[in-house]
């Protein structure tokens, strides 16, 4: 179809008694190019380009571009329908498909070969000659903004290793300033451990005046909890119980216990568990009477 579309636009032109010469002058495209397109051959140069040597020609033989460009269209997708070319009776004329003499060619050929523009064009280029940008200045603008953004990934790739190797740097100096405990260090720490181990201890000491008792509670807290205990109803003890630790309390007879947290307490009788009664539902336990066979009220 591309052919026959070229076969056509010949035709227009050797009617109208146009030469390859005069169009090329008038429209400064290089001879070559428009053999070539008059032979059917339209990849010698990119499509814009292609299009835009087709729309100069159309223009250069008085023809409407936009039509033969839309037969150029037609002609690519295979749907091109030839022309007729009629005389003012309504004759059909049917041109003669020659080739002009090959020193016609050779000539024209040899004439264009040094520049296809001349040079006062140089300045002011046709509008196919120009890059198409879909707008002014768009695509220098992303190549600014390229540019910026390489910069930047660069600056934060090299800050990156700066830090890096200076975090190294300095981890390595704190490394050499540990320096081992002295004597007296470590006496200090170990004095302080023992501290705290009776502290812990002296909630269990204070009831070690009570002797030949026959009851002893285990309390063990598994959280952090405070305790009230009327112990035989005479000695009262108010004591705050860390989690995870335990005291115990000795009795003759009863204990009346009081806790702020119901399910953080667990309580042993003479070793034996003491399991709460059901009715003790609430957060806190008020009051709980424990004697020698278990819990009695509350």
């Amino acid at each position: 179809m591309l052919k026959e579309f070229a076969k056509d636009l010949k035709k227009l032109r050797e009617l109208k008694g146009i030469t390859i010469s005069e169009i090329s002058a008038q429209t400064r495209i290089n001879p070559k190019f428009l053999i070539n397109i008059e032979n059917g051959v339209f990849d010698f140069q990119p499509e814009t380009y292609i299009r835009s040597f087709i729309k100069e020609y159309a223009k250069a033989i008085d023809e409407n571009e936009h039509h033969v460009l839309n037969d150029y269209d037609k002609a690519k997708a295979g749907f091109y329908a030839r022309r007729k070319f009629v005389t003012e009776e309504g004759k059909e004329i049917v041109v003669p498909e020659e080739k002009p003499p090959v020193s016609t060619i050779e000539s024209t050929v040899e004439e264009a070969e040094e520049q296809v523009y001349s040079k006062g064009i140089k300045e002011n280029k046709p509008d196919y000659f120009k890059p198409q940008y879909e707008y002014d200045n768009d695509v220098p603008n992303k190549r600014f903004a390229k540019k910026i953004i390489l910069a930047i990934l660069i600056a934060a790739v090299l800050a990156g290793i700066y830090f890096l190797v200076d975090y190294l740097n300095s981890s390595g100096n704190k490394r050499t300033e540990v320096k081992p405990k002295s004597f007296n260090e470590i006496s200090s720490d170990y004095v302080t451990k023992i501290a705290d181990k009776r502290d812990s201890l002296k909630k269990v000491d204070s009831l070690k005046h009570v002797t030949a008792d026959s009851l002893r509670l285990m309390v063990k807290a598994l959280k952090d909890i405070t305790i009230k205990v009327y112990i035989d109803e005479d000695k009262v003890i108010e004591e705050e119980i860390p989690a995870k630790d335990s005291l115990l309390l000795k009795a003759k007879e009863q204990f009346r216990f009081s806790a702020t947290a119901n399910s953080s307490v667990e309580l042993y009788l003479n070793g034996a568990y003491l399991r709460k009664p059901a009715t003790l539902s609430g957060t806190s336990i008020k009051n709980l009477v424990i004697k020698k066979d278990g819990i009695v009220s509350q």
